[in-house]
């Protein structure tokens, strides 16, 4: 038995196995978050990615502001 056979569906769909957001969606997250006339539901369906792939982008974007690593 492999271990994808073991794996629970119902946790493919949780925030650990969101995919991945390109850097030009990124800027794009960043962009219309910054613009204040969207929320991380707007931005995901029009970026079509997953909300916390868009949230962990602008944490990270915060983060690299503040001058963090």
């Amino acid at each position: 038995m492999s271990t994808l056979d073991r794996s629970d569906e119902t946790l493919s769909t949780s925030s650990a196995m969101s995919g991945a957001i390109d850097e030009r969606q990124a800027l794009a997250a960043i962009v219309l978050w910054n613009s204040g006339h969207f929320d991380t539901a707007d931005i995901g369906q029009l970026l079509d990615v997953r909300e916390d792939a868009v949230y962990r982008t602008l944490h990270a974007a915060r983060h690299v502001a503040r001058g963090k690593r």
